[in-house]
């Protein structure tokens, strides 16, 4: 009897928005910067002076191209980073004026130390810096294909709980699976972060009323999971997970099915 397609999976992320504390009215008594800063898509940034080697620095009354350009640092000026939001950086000159500068005419900088002023990726550095995310895939068990939704929390660096409903249709049966596992996910300071899971679960087997069986059956499930994410770009992230699950059907009859799936999350 066909009854059981199991699978499951998921993770979780997110950011934040945070001011910075210092207002560097002495630019000669910041810190030197460093060579590269990252940071997540609205944040504080380590207080960083930098020279403009461009002929002109131009400055935005806001975070964004629609805003006026109302002051432009010159060849030689000393500037304060004191916030990032996405690509654009709040500075504070030393003549006074504060203003928004975009990623590209930062790159028209170098640091006390001469380099030229470099920044991360912020959207990777999002992934990184994650706490929920949500997303759906599909997968195949026993060559019937699946559909399921997750969503995460990740409440440490390396560990996160897994939320997931997978659904399975035929023309004879309908299936649901609920579980919930705790992942461990010791690399997630990578762009490619594996990652390994133990849960518990519920399903329910549901054939057509027509069928001259059709008894429903439900009961309780263990599953593991080896899997791994693959940041793409933005808050995208690809998943791919290969699960082992354990059905108890009743008190003596038990069952093993293993499952595959690949999906696509959006994480916060």
């Amino acid at each position: 009897m066909i009854f059981a397609r199991p699978l499951l999976v998921a993770g979780l992320a997110g950011f934040a928005l945070w001011p910075l504390s210092s207002h560097a009215q002495d630019a000669a008594a910041a810190p030197a910067a460093p060579q590269a800063l990252a940071a997540p898509a609205t944040s504080a940034v380590p207080v960083a002076r930098v020279r403009v080697v461009r002929p002109y620095l131009d400055m935005h009354s806001g975070p964004g191209r629609g805003f006026p350009i109302f002051y432009a640092a010159e060849k030689n000026e000393w500037v304060v980073i004191e916030l990032r939001h996405t690509d654009w950086f709040k500075v504070r000159t030393a003549r006074g004026p504060v203003g928004w500068v975009s990623r590209e005419q930062m790159a028209g900088t170098v640091t006390e130390d001469g380099v030229p002023f470099e920044l991360a990726d912020p959207t990777l550095q999002d992934f990184l810096n994650r706490r929920f995310d949500v997303g759906i895939g599909y997968g195949a068990t026993q060559k019937t294909a699946f559909t399921r939704l997750w969503a995460g929390w990740r409440f440490s660096d390396t560990l996160s709980l897994d939320l997931n409903l997978a659904t399975v249709q035929t023309k004879t049966s309908s299936t649901g699976l609920w579980t919930a596992s705790l992942l461990s996910e010791p690399w997630s300071d990578k762009r490619l972060s594996p990652f390994v899971g133990i849960g518990v679960g519920r399903f329910i087997f549901e054939p057509n009323k027509s069928l001259v069986n059709n008894e429903q059956l439900d009961g309780n499930l263990g599953v593991f999971t080896l899997g791994a994410r693959y940041h793409l770009s933005g808050r995208v992230a690809l998943r791919i997970d290969y699960s082992r699950y354990a059905v108890f059907v009743s008190d003596f009859d038990s069952r093993s099915y293993q499952a595959g799936s690949v999906g696509l999350s959006l994480h916060f």
